[in-house]
């Protein structure tokens, strides 16, 4: 018989939710069609030709928007944990 998972710790649920802030925060700062792309791509699981025909461009372009909206998010969310010293 399968079994439910265990209730999440409410520890668990606020750093989860702190985290989810961080990345909406994080896809904010993005240009719009790079946030877009990124959104489409990988939140909402897009295929690269679905999310070209959304944003009105070629496959390629798609493709360029998502990969560097990605790597700006890396960076801006790895300078948010940076140290400060």
């Amino acid at each position: 018989m399968d079994q439910l998972p265990d209730r999440p710790d409410p520890g668990d649920v606020s750093s989860v939710v702190a985290e989810r802030s961080r990345l909406e925060a994080a896809l904010a700062l993005l240009p719009p069609r790079q946030r877009a792309a990124v959104v489409l791509r990988y939140c909402e699981d897009l295929p690269e030709a679905q999310v070209a025909r959304a944003l009105g461009c070629p496959v390629g372009t798609a493709r360029s928007h998502a990969s560097r909206g990605v790597a700006r998010l890396r960076q801006i969310l790895s300078d948010a944990v940076r140290p400060v010293g």
